[in-house]
């Protein structure tokens, strides 16, 4: 098993640092897209790689949560099968929800990642010690991220953050062991 990061290091040593790693939903966790039906009903599509990564972070206790703008039912119910410890819907502020999050847990900032898209994730992404981006992310946010996924949202971004912060903190190899153990 491939546990070596080629980049730079001060990626490495943010990643190492990384105890939560805090999740926009749309166009992070899915592509962006919203699917708008006739009787009103949204619903979004979410990458099973992604949910895989997901779980991983459960079986080695590293810190979970998502923070988003919107509130949709598809979003609880597919976010709610994983291993998230914080999940907050329908924030349209979203820096006072993280601040929370790190007084509560005593995760202190430094050692959080967020993963963002919009300007609405600015904040938070200013504020923690590893903020990332996907590729087609707000000019501001690529601006401000220490790294930027190559996968876009919805198509694996959070399963790259995912294998870079355990991979980076030496967990990558037990989390995948104790996957294939117990799935």
């Amino acid at each position: 098993m491939d546990n070596s990061l080629d980049l730079p290091q001060k990626v490495i040593d943010a990643a190492r640092k990384v105890e939560m790693i805090v999740m926009d939903v749309d166009g992070v966790l899915t592509d962006g897209h919203t699917y708008q039906l006739d009787n009103g009903e949204q619903f979004l599509c979410f990458n099973v790689q992604d949910a895989l990564a997901l779980t991983l972070c459960g079986l080695v206790n590293l810190g979970l949560g998502l923070i988003s703008g919107r509130d949709l039912p598809s979003a609880r119910i597919r976010m709610g099968r994983f291993p998230i410890a914080e999940m907050h819907f329908g924030c349209v502020r979203k820096e006072p929800v993280l601040v929370d999050i790190s007084r509560r847990l005593a995760i202190p900032f430094d050692r959080m990642a967020y993963i963002g898209d919009d300007l609405i994730d600015l904040p938070l992404m200013m504020k923690v010690g590893f903020p990332v981006a996907v590729p087609d992310a707000a000019p501001e946010i690529l601006e401000t991220a220490l790294y930027r996924t190559k996968k876009t949202g919805g198509h694996g971004a959070v399963r790259e953050l995912i294998v870079l912060v355990l991979k980076a903190r030496g967990l990558y190899e037990e989390a995948v062991t104790r996957y294939l153990r117990e799935h």
